[in-house]
């Protein structure tokens, strides 16, 4: 899977109801996709928690439990879709602001 179809993946996870699978998709991606993309531009750990992709999974992931996660959704959302374009994408993770 590349970065584009995991981006896909989490964009399309948001319209699903099943909270498992919406888990085995997001442990894929962070292992199979995020990962391997971290180590070769040279990231860590920040960089794939604060990744757009792991955005959208956590905020649908909240949702299904009934729960909140107070996260900017809607730019890791438009990253996503860039990102499934194939775009280059510049997105800096916003966290709750107090």
């Amino acid at each position: 899977m590349t970065i584009q179809e995991a981006a896909k993946t989490a964009l399309e996870c948001q319209d699903a109801c099943n909270l498992s699978g919406v888990l085995a998709s997001f442990k894929e991606i962070v292992h199979e996709v995020l990962w391997p993309e971290a180590r070769r531009l040279g990231h860590g750990t920040e960089w794939v928690n604060q990744h757009p992709i792991v955005t959208l999974f956590l905020s649908k992931l909240g949702s299904l439990n009934r729960g909140y996660y107070e996260c900017d959704y809607l730019h890791a959302s438009d990253a996503c879709e860039a990102l499934a374009r194939n775009e280059k994408v510049e997105y800096l993770h916003q966290g709750v602001q107090s």
